[in-house]
């Protein structure tokens, strides 16, 4: 008979909500592994394929170590998509839709669901709740500068 180990992972869930001056169709391939070097230029994935579709896998390194990602979903006909990137001892799952705001802006949500892989990160994964939402101001004004220097 086999045993299973069950973990009381923490997960936790955070959204921001950014107004961005440029329709889907204009700013959804910021949010891509690619384009989003336009806005974030500490971003330097490394890409395990050809072209941004669903399935890529790449990889990225901080100080937090190196961290593995999948486009687990790439709709870019529905402005939808969904990364899941696991590092040494987190799980995060992220996805990122917008929607028209008028003719010529956009709304787009980010929302992470991050777990623990063990307790010594539990704690990380709690101030990550609170925390990411104050980045909102950041993202939204590092995304609209580069919609609007693509102009």
């Amino acid at each position: 008979m086999t045993t299973a180990a069950f973990l009381l992972a923490v997960t936790v869930q955070a959204s921001i909500v950014l107004h961005l001056v440029a329709p889907p169709a204009a700013a959804f391939s910021l949010f891509d592994p690619v384009n989003e070097t336009r806005w974030d230029p500490q971003w330097k994935p490394v890409l395990l394929g050809s072209s941004v579709q669903q399935g890529l896998v790449f990889l990225t390194a901080d100080e937090r170590g190196r961290a593995v990602w999948l486009l687990d979903r790439y709709e870019p006909q529905v402005y939808s998509l969904r990364y899941v990137v696991t590092g040494e001892y987190i799980l995060d799952q992220i996805d990122i839709s917008l929607r028209a705001d008028g003719a010529d802006a956009s709304v787009a949500t980010v929302t992470y669901t991050r777990t623990s892989l063990e307790s010594s990160a539990d704690e990380r994964v709690r101030h990550f709740a609170q925390h990411f939402p104050l980045q909102a101001p950041h993202w939204e004004a590092a995304i609209n500068g580069a919609l609007t220097r693509g102009r």
